[in-house]
């Protein structure tokens, strides 16, 4: 198996998005140097020019890991050596007034075999990390912290509610994405508590680990040969304008790897 750990690369929209944070959360560490960023590009919450409306900006590979390495407020290392993920919950979109209505600081993966940027059953994949969920938005109270995701469709997500103190799993049964199946992986989760999950891929076998806890699923033909990737970080689960200034969705990685 290769393993990969963890749009705009012009040095002036680099600049633009490398304000720092306050010493008490933020440190000199690069988040290159915790998580492998060459194979993925990072979606913020927020436009080319810094500002809350429109179209999210995409940080690309050589910006992320180049010298000395991408950071943000919404993208940073913290005191405790995990890699933080910010999203305000207004802010700017990938898909704005198209349904892509929630704000996010995500890495979406660069597959780099044949055919393109994304992978197949064919190939497989496994995801693994371990973060902690810091902030949750007050609508819904939901952060969805990794995926499997289509080119026009959901397949897995493994979310976190904060009212419900739960770490959720949801399957879509076809590429159609108008049913699914939802089963609550941990339950009494804090905010601050480490969740370490698996999500995998291989033929037409599916499964997702949370904190030990294996769920499986047979997927249907429809999934066959569908092109997907994995995306991990901070999706918020309310609308992107609207909100309390201080609304925000905050997730923390200690690690993050992928294998195919």
């Amino acid at each position: 198996m290769k393993i990969h750990s963890l749009s705009l690369p012009l040095a002036a929209i680099a600049l633009l998005f490398s304000s720092t944070v306050g010493a008490a959360t933020a440190t000199a560490t690069a988040p290159k140097l915790m998580i492998d960023l060459s194979k993925f590009k990072l979606t913020l919450p927020v436009n080319s020019s810094g500002g809350t409306t429109g179209k999210s900006v995409e940080i690309k590979p050589n910006v992320l890991t180049g010298n000395p390495g991408y950071s943000s407020k919404y993208f940073y290392t913290d005191t405790t050596g995990a890699v933080v993920f910010y999203a305000p919950s207004n802010g700017a979109t990938t898909s704005p007034g198209s349904g892509g209505d929630h704000t996010r600081s995500e890495l979406r993966e660069l597959y780099t075999g044949a055919g393109g940027t994304e992978w197949t059953n064919v190939v497989g994949g496994t995801m693994t990390a371990t973060a902690r969920v810091d902030q949750f938005p007050r609508d819904k109270g939901r952060v969805i912290i990794g995926q499997i995701h289509g080119l026009d469709s959901m397949m897995i997500l493994v979310y976190y509610d904060g009212y419900k103190k739960n770490v959720e799993v949801k399957y879509y049964a076809a590429p159609s994405n108008t049913t699914y199946k939802t089963v609550v992986a941990a339950s009494n989760v804090n905010l601050g508590t480490k969740i370490s999950y698996r999500i995998q891929w291989i033929g037409s076998s599916a499964s997702v680990t949370v904190n030990g806890k294996t769920f499986n699923v047979t997927t249907a033909s429809a999934w066959n040969k569908v092109p997907v990737y994995f995306k991990a970080g901070a999706y918020s689960s309310s609308p992107n304008v609207g909100n309390a200034a201080d609304d925000a969705t905050q997730v923390a990685f200690y690690n993050l790897s992928i294998q195919h």
